[in-house]
């Protein structure tokens, strides 16, 4: 079984594999571990891996779970495939961004104003190319620091519309 997840804001992938033997072996990022595991109460688990034991006690949380092991407790969430694409994609949008026209076109509609905030795929424009009408929509959540077209501009491919920060 695969699983993407989010421990303490990191992305790490996860492959689980139950063996023959009984064993779980769980590759995690580049790395591989086989473990014997047990469940011993409810969101209560134990593993034992290289002769080392592990107590690990699992919690519901807002956003996923906490694992607690030891004194240290991690959050935990995770992500099915789409949810996971939609996050990675929020987090390669850190600072300011420029959306530019996909094609050329003409510019019908200004949607959002210089600093204005916006949501993650709020509309910023609408563009007119091959007289068909796309929204063009924000990646990420911010402010729109510049609008550079008005409604009517004729756009080139790769034309900066606006920048959102």
């Amino acid at each position: 079984m695969k699983y993407t997840a989010l421990v303490d804001g990191n992305r790490l992938d996860i492959e689980f594999e139950r063996k023959s033997d009984g064993t779980i072996q769980a590759r995690v990022g580049d790395r591989t571990y086989s473990l014997e595991s047990s469940v011993v109460g409810s969101g209560l688990y134990w593993f034992n891996s290289n002769n080392r034991s592990i107590e690990v006690a699992v919690t519901s949380s807002p956003d996923g779970y906490i694992a607690s092991v030891g004194n240290h407790r991690i959050a935990v969430e995770i992500l099915d495939a789409r949810t996971a694409l939609r996050k990675a994609g929020q987090a390669a949008h850190a600072g300011a961004i420029e959306l530019k026209a996909p094609m050329p076109g003409k510019i019908v509609k200004v949607l959002a104003a210089e600093g204005a905030e916006i949501k993650v795929n709020q509309g910023v424009l609408v563009m007119e190319a091959m007289k068909m009408q796309n929204e063009i929509k924000s990646p990420k959540a911010g402010v729109v620091k510049k609008i550079s077209v008005t409604e009517g501009t004729a756009v080139n491919a790769g034309q900066v519309l606006a920048t959102v920060e």
